[in-house]
């Protein structure tokens, strides 16, 4: 019996497994790119594509940052291929087989803990967790750590109500990994963390007047859990903190602000999905990845999905006024019914209601400015922020209260347990609750039809489209983009230059039936889309990506609303960039000279902090400097000129700049005198009164121009030490466009002389500068090593302790009773 038992649940294991891929299929097995949703798989090919989510993410447009994510895509150092179709395939595969053997192993933990063994309670909870709206919505969204830290906070309530159900101590083990699955759902989501305190405190009070035996055994498990967690906490902390770290003194520092807006107004902007049935139906968010659909949309044209009815703020849900439609809106229903019905279990009252409670008190939070009683709003969804050195991490995104529905789901889980174990075992005969145990299936199948059409469609609003603007095609549907669009990725790739795409983000593009992509894609490793330099000027085109270190302009007009061609005329014909790529609607413009590092042999010392002032200078500069920007430095040194703005005295030690009319008085020499274009030589003999106009720049003759042109220069980036190795001249003016964080950096072979008013650093190099981030090394050596310890508890208790420990055990036994049978024979 205990054989067949085991056979079964193989193979429930295999086809479970198989069924957590549904959602995803239409990729697995298309032939095209992913449509990802965020940075995490970018849309180009190339070798640094592996490199996804490092330790350090560095981005010319917003700079150098650790990521706590890393964890998640630490693999992909060690997978031999660069094709990013078969890369995203891999990722895919691993982190939802990742989560399915989590979820395996976690429900065991759940039955087990409340005393259910019963197989199809088991297939019916896994069901439960896919089938359930929100989690559509969050593999939509490549929220794979929400997943993961839901899945975390599970394991830690699962070992609480342990304690009360079971009236027993957790052991110094179960008390260990309690902790360290709490310190990872808060690197997963710092804001986990506090919602496990408001739920600790409601377990805390409900003891005190329902459970008085166990409250000395939960307050010794809280205790040790919130220890075990703290260093994990802090290094969460460190992350967040740590751009601010090496910037300013330590207690400006640990002070970490809430990144968004933490007052009632803000926060009753992201409430308006809040209502109620909403949560109940766990479809709250704010701007759905999916849009729940009746399945009656299929009996639409697809052209006609624009003009059904979409409800809900940013279209909640689409909803066809039939009668199909109504019943499957009540279908949705059937999870917090199955959630619910948890407390006609007499024998798990006790943890029934207490979950329960936790549930409705979460609900409220996550009501936002919906909750009846604005007290209850302030106090869990805007005081956290408030709290002294760590209230702006851990409640850095409280502004969106709808992702408190997050917790539901770990609380909905064990509900779900007690409440499948009574219905099935309410009914007497075997064949009544196979029937039961089908019924609830389809009902759920039903609800969550969208999970089995394999690519998670319809997709959000996009508001390009006409009436609902909803998207037609899902996340998972692959997507062939024009061969000469691929062809500009993979040039692209190999660049390490910063990259303007012109187009819009939110586009939606014509390469599949209405595909949608959520951002314009980042066209180099690790990089953001970025727009294009403000300019008053098409011809100040270049100039502009010069001096803001892009090399590339990528026009894309494949687009479902494509751009005018008067706009792309003057890009191509008239802003001076070089043609490198133009086939179809696909256009790559470079301009040869923008590098994020260049280097010259003099530089302009020019104190003026106006970016106006700054860029009409380098607009005057820049013909006489064979069109490259000259460096500006904020410091005199021996190898700068010093330019004034409106001297009333020119002379031969100085550039003049005026932007303004004035009564100015030339002393003799031989000057370049340049007016918005208008180049003239003019050698004054004696001294001179003149009258200039706005935007007038006067240069002495006797400087060597030549040395104030800049060039482009090599660098590298490495990862490990978080540090730039450029290839520079001695003695040479060296700037950089990347936004390095100022004051949290150190040199190496050459002086930093700070900012310009671009907001550029400026060195000074003595030869082969070293650029390094502060505590950059460090930092990479502490994520490194929390990365392998979580890689490693995951293989030791998930999959060595849980799947293969036993096995071999026994294989190692028999090997030894057949060896001794062996020599005994002899």
């Amino acid at each position: 019996m205990l054989s067949t038992h085991h056979k079964y649940s193989k193979l429930t294991f295999l086809l479970l497994w198989i069924f957590s891929f549904i959602p995803i299929s239409g990729y697995l097995f298309g032939n095209g790119y992913l449509n990802y949703y965020g940075p995490q798989f970018p849309f180009f090919s190339g070798y640094e594509v592996k490199y996804l989510y490092t330790l350090f993410v560095y981005t010319p447009e917003t700079g150098i940052s650790p990521s706590v994510l890393s964890i998640l895509y630490l693999f992909m150092y060690i997978i031999p291929s660069n094709n990013i179709i078969i890369l995203a395939k891999i990722f895919l595969i691993i982190i939802f087989s990742v989560i399915y053997v989590i979820l395996w192993k976690l429900t065991d933990i759940i039955l087990n803990t409340l005393n259910i063994h019963n197989l199809a309670v088991k297939i019916l909870l896994i069901l439960f967790f896919y089938l359930i709206p929100l989690y559509m919505q969050l593999i939509a969204s490549d929220w794979f750590n929400v997943i993961l830290g839901i899945l975390s906070l599970s394991y830690v309530l699962t070992n609480l109500i342990n304690i009360q159900l079971n009236n027993v101590s957790l052991t110094r083990k179960n008390i260990a990994l309690s902790g360290i699955a709490l310190g990872f759902s808060a690197m997963m989501d710092p804001r986990f963390y506090i919602w496990f305190i408001y739920i600790a405190i409601i377990f805390l009070l409900y003891t005190i007047f329902a459970d008085r035996k166990s409250f000395r055994n939960i307050i010794k498990g809280l205790i040790g859990i919130f220890v075990t967690s703290l260093p994990f906490v802090f290094y969460v902390y460190y992350i967040f903190i740590y751009p601010s770290l090496i910037t300013v003194p330590i207690s400006k520092a640990v002070s970490f602000p809430a990144l968004r807006p933490d007052s009632l107004s803000y926060i009753s902007g992201f409430s308006q999905n809040a209502d109620f049935i909403n949560f109940l139906t766990f479809i709250s968010s704010w701007w759905p990845s999916v849009i729940p659909s009746s399945p009656s949309i299929l009996f639409y044209p697809r052209d006609k999905w624009f003009y059904l009815p979409a409800y809900g703020f940013n279209d909640q849900i689409l909803l066809p006024n039939d009668l199909l439609s109504y019943i499957w809106l009540s279908s949705l229903f059937i999870f917090i019914t199955i959630v619910f019905i948890s407390i006609f279990d007499k024998s798990r009252r006790k943890i029934s209601s207490e979950l329960l409670l936790a549930l409705l008190f979460m609900i409220g939070v996550e009501s936002g400015t919906n909750f009846p009683l604005i007290d209850f709003t302030y106090i869990f969804d805007v005081l956290p922020s408030k709290l002294p050195v760590i209230g702006g991490i851990m409640s850095t995104a409280f502004a969106i209260p709808f992702y408190a529905e997050w917790t539901n789901i770990s609380l909905s889980l064990i509900l779900a347990a007690i409440g499948f174990n009574y219905i099935i075992t309410f009914f007497k005969k075997v064949k009544t609750r196979y029937i039961i145990a089908v019924v609830l299936i389809l009902i759920m199948s039903f609800a969550s039809w969208q999970y089995f059409n394999g690519t998670l469609y319809p997709s959000q609003d996009t508001r390009s489209f006409p009436g609902n603007s909803i998207s037609l095609e899902g996340y998972y549907y692959p997507l062939n983009p024009p061969p000469q669009w691929v062809h500009v990725m993979n040039i692209l790739s190999t660049s390490n230059a910063g990259v303007a795409y012109v187009g819009e983000i939110g586009f939606s593009e014509k390469w599949t039936n209405y595909q949608f992509i959520s951002y314009s894609p980042p066209l180099m490793p690790g990089y953001v889309t970025i727009s294009p330099p403000p300019i008053t000027n098409v011809n100040q085109t270049p100039l502009a990506y010069d001096i803001a270190g892009i090399k590339y302009l990528f026009i894309d007009n494949t687009s479902y609303i494509p751009l005018s061609n008067s706009f792309i005329y003057s890009y191509v014909n008239n802003s001076g960039l070089k043609v490198v790529y133009a086939k179809g609607d696909v256009y790559l413009l470079e301009q040869p000279n923008a590098s994020v590092f260049r280097e010259a042999k003099m530089g302009i010392y020019f104190n003026s902090t106006n970016e106006t002032v700054l860029f009409k200078a380098e607009c005057l500069l820049y013909p006489l400097l064979n069109y490259t920007p000259a460096i500006i430095s904020p410091e005199k040194t021996n190898n700068t000129i010093t330019m004034l703005l409106n001297p009333s005295i020119v002379n031969e030690n100085y550039i003049s700049l005026f932007n303004d009319s004035k009564n100015v008085t030339i002393l003799q020499g031989s000057y370049i005198i340049n007016h918005e274009g208008n180049i003239i030589h003019e050698t004054i003999l004696s001294e001179k009164d003149i009258t200039v106009k706005p935007w007038t720049i006067i240069i002495p003759e006797k400087l060597n121009l030549s040395d104030f042109v800049s060039v482009p220069i090599n660098f590298s980036f490495n990862q490990l030490m978080a540090e730039f190795e450029v290839n520079s001249n001695p003695s040479y003016i060296v700037e950089t466009s990347l936004p390095l964080p100022y004051g949290g950096i150190e040199v190496n072979n050459g002086k930093i002389l700070g900012l310009n008013g671009f907001g550029q650093y400026v060195f000074e190099s003595n030869g082969r500068l070293t650029i390094s981030i502060k505590l950059g090394f460090i930092t990479n050596l502490l994520i490194t090593a929390v990365d392998i310890f979580f890689y490693a508890l995951f293989i030791y208790f998930i999959i060595y302790k849980s799947f293969f420990n036993g096995k071999i055990v026994e294989v190692i036994n028999n090997a030894i009773i057949r060896i001794s049978r062996l020599k005994s024979n002899k």
